[in-house]
């Protein structure tokens, strides 16, 4: 498909802007979440549940966004995303508990939907590049997450009327749909040609046989597993540094610097990937390293926050290469689709089992150790499929 000079750059600030919205509106709820219980009267699990709808929604919507675009077409797809996401947005926002949960499932399917989507987008309009644009708009995913989180609690100071200083901040992410819907929304009414014309038989289309093929699980489970050992490490770190008698306020700095540290390999693989589609000794290195990370927090905790940033560093550069296997592993945009759908789905199932599981260890040994050896397991066994979704090998070939 040709495109001109102006749509391409276009499109890829649409790529990154769509990235904004990837991250921001589901982190930016803890900052505030305390003002929210005590406004709303919701108590500590309720809360708890609140904090993974969104991993459940994204588990259970992947598969089925994956089809969407076969209804809608591709870009009014991501038109659906972010309408989606907007409209949870300003639910959310409304100051009702009821519409604080439909609201935040309207913001994880919208996720979800951009989740799945933004690599098949990347793979019809960047075929040659796309290691390099999946490491820029995972990036970019990273400043909307920090941007909206670091910018809650200020805002939320403020208040008009009666609308409490929770319900400003929450709704000032609908800023991020808003400027992606400006690139989005005109494409899709000028009813842009966005996906190339092509035979599609249901073994492209469907999952289903994605199940059957080897290198889907690789890449699957490479993906999965990396986002398993993410959730079950961030979300129980600072009960960890606490309990390793790191004070209050050096465990927030450190978990802090966790969230930093994974801003960074956007850019240090940038000029790696856009040389190479072979990464397979990058990856093993980046994905051993957080079994590196976690073991050497076991051994030698003093030393936490340079194996929390290591962890970061390690751990984001092998969602960046192993996500972009979903485009560099698949032959049309159908493929794609559907193998983004599929290891997203048991991505964030895993992401949604991995700190219960983790919280399950702790509670019965009273100490970290066994929790920590679990995340340090999966990491090797995330190693191993890594190592092989990097082999140069397509899905569904014989």
């Amino acid at each position: 498909m040709a495109y001109t000079k102006r749509a391409t750059i276009l499109v890829f600030l649409g790529i990154l802007f769509l990235a904004l919205n990837l991250r921001g509106p589901f982190t930016s709820l803890a900052p505030v979440l305390g003002q929210i219980m005590q406004d709303l009267s919701l108590s500590a699990s309720t809360a708890g549940f609140l904090t993974a709808l969104p991993l459940l929604s994204f588990a259970f919507f992947s598969p089925i966004a994956a089809g969407i675009p076969r209804k809608l077409g591709l870009y009014p797809s991501l038109v659906f995303a972010l309408v989606s996401i907007a409209c949870g947005i300003i639910l959310r926002s409304w100051g009702y508990e009821f519409l604080l949960y439909l609201g935040t499932v309207l913001i994880g399917i919208g996720i979800a939907t951009g989740n799945v989507l933004l690599p098949v987008v990347v793979k019809v309009n960047f075929p040659s590049r796309i290691s390099a644009v999946t490491s820029l708009y995972i990036f970019t995913m990273g400043i909307g997450s920090t941007l909206s989180s670091s910018l809650m609690v200020p805002i939320s100071n403020l208040e008009l009327d009666d609308i409490s200083g929770w319900q400003i901040a929450l709704l000032f992410n609908l800023i991020f749909p808003v400027l992606a819907l400006t690139i989005w929304l005109p494409k899709t009414i000028k009813g842009t040609k966005n996906t190339p014309k092509e035979p599609q038989t249901s073994r492209d289309r469907t999952m289903r046989h994605l199940l059957k093929c080897p290198v889907a699980w690789q890449v699957t489970l490479g993906i999965g597993l990396n986002s398993f050992t993410f959730y079950s490490f961030a979300g129980w770190l600072p009960k960890m540094l606490s309990d390793l008698q790191f004070s209050e306020i050096d465990a927030g700095y450190i978990y802090g610097f966790l969230q930093f540290s994974t801003m960074i390999p956007g850019l240090l693989l940038l000029p790696i990937l856009s040389r190479s589609n072979n990464q397979r000794a990058l990856i093993s290195l980046c994905a051993f390293s957080v079994f590196i990370a976690v073991t050497g927090l076991i051994a030698l905790p003093q030393y936490a926050i340079f194996w929390v940033g290591l962890f970061g560093l390690a751990n984001c550069s092998t969602f960046i290469i192993a996500l972009s296997f979903v485009g560099l592993r698949t032959s049309n945009p159908n493929q794609a689709a559907a193998l983004s759908g599929l290891s997203q789905s048991i991505g964030y199932a895993l992401a949604a089992v991995g700190p219960t599981l983790v919280g399950y260890f702790y509670t019965a040994t009273k100490a970290w150790t066994m929790p920590l050896l679990l995340i340090a397991v999966i990491a090797l066994f995330c190693t191993t499929f890594a190592n092989l979704a990097a082999r140069d090998k397509k899905v569904l070939q014989n």
